[in-house]
């Protein structure tokens, strides 16, 4: 899914596995910042392969970039902060 930029989301922080991260809330899922890419094209391009993999995926305009978050299991979430 393309978000025309983060206000349509909530963001926070989060201790998941990986360690401490900031993530996003959108429709009751956690997403947590993955990769960045110059072009949209490039950012579809770049995260197909989690697409075709089932993962939910957000791609979000942020300054003169495109980034791109990845929804994580809620059992990978340690806690809030």
């Amino acid at each position: 899914m393309i978000l025309n930029s983060l206000n349509q989301v909530r963001k926070i922080m989060i201790k998941s596995i990986a360690g401490t991260e900031e993530a996003i809330i959108f429709l009751g899922k956690t997403f947590v910042a993955d990769k960045n890419y110059s072009s949209i094209h490039e950012a579809i391009a770049g995260c197909r392969r989690d697409v075709d993999m089932g993962m939910g995926v957000l791609v979000i305009p942020d300054a003169h970039q495109f980034r791109v978050w990845v929804a994580i299991p809620e059992q990978f979430i340690l806690g809030t902060m």
